[in-house]
């Protein structure tokens, strides 16, 4: 195949995935309004909707459009710090959408200014704006395995005015702290394959994230970690039976940098 061959191949790829996007965001609407109007099965329209959600953040930037993966990214997170999802939230949620869907009918992928601003202008927890000063009510990025402990942290920390962001492993931590630039990461140190100590030296070594501070938790007695491998501007911590809450008081003492 000639190289231009090739170029029209990508481009018909490209345009048959907008066209495949524009109607899985007409099905995204149709959940938003049926919930919106609590019209049809709200449990099957509710898992129909965040299918729907992954399934596009998946896609969207293996096709060129890493800006849309980031948006659907966000609005898994945003998802996951409401308690319990409300009727007018849907209008929230309506807001994600119609930026993935301008970004797509353009055709472009737009610049990281551009983004940045799309990203900090999107609906979060009314909670993620009360409580901190302004300008440091920005995410947290928590790396951690999705349960029941994740959630109370993650229910304290929007409680003390911290908009979340979020992955399971620090593999998949590594591209996204990269692209979001989170103002505070704070990660597990046990992981298999890759450890939050690793996570963290790997970001020092990347100009973007290189001085966001970073709080690792472990289970282990942390006094006996060898201080001399863990990265500057990292704080280690204790995993015990109140650390959600010790977390939020440690972090209200963090400086978060600019």
């Amino acid at each position: 195949m000639s190289k231009m061959d090739f170029q029209e191949t990508l481009e018909r790829l490209r345009r048959e995935f907008i066209d495949d996007a524009s109607e899985r965001l007409d099905r995204i609407d149709g959940y938003i309004d049926r919930l919106y109007r609590n019209d049809g099965d709200l449990k099957s329209d509710l898992v129909g909707f965040q299918r729907e959600i992954h399934s596009m953040k998946g896609s969207a930037g293996t096709y060129g459009f890493h800006s849309v993966t980031l948006i659907a990214h966000r609005l898994e997170d945003y998802i996951e710090t409401i308690p319990q999802i409300s009727r007018d939230q849907m209008l929230s949620f309506q807001a994600y959408v119609d930026r993935m869907r301008e970004i797509l009918e353009s055709g472009t992928e737009i610049e990281e200014q551009k983004l940045k601003k799309i990203l900090d202008e999107l609906p979060s927890s009314a909670l993620a704006t009360q409580s901190l000063p302004k300008g440091q009510a920005d995410n947290i990025f928590l790396v951690m395995p999705k349960g029941v402990q994740r959630r109370l942290i993650t229910t304290e920390l929007v409680s003390r005015g911290f908009r979340m962001a979020f992955s399971s492993h620090p593999l998949e931590a590594f591209g996204l702290v990269i692209s979001l630039k989170p103002k505070l990461i704070v990660s597990s140190i046990e992981f298999d394959q890759l450890s939050g100590v690793e996570l963290a030296h790997a970001l020092r070594g990347v100009d973007a994230t290189k001085n966001i501070p970073i709080v690792l938790f472990t289970s282990y007695d942390a006094k006996k970690l060898n201080s001399t491998q863990i990265p500057e501007n990292t704080r280690i911590i204790h995993k015990g039976p109140n650390f959600a809450s010790e977390l939020g008081d440690q972090l209200m003492d963090v400086e978060l940098i600019a």
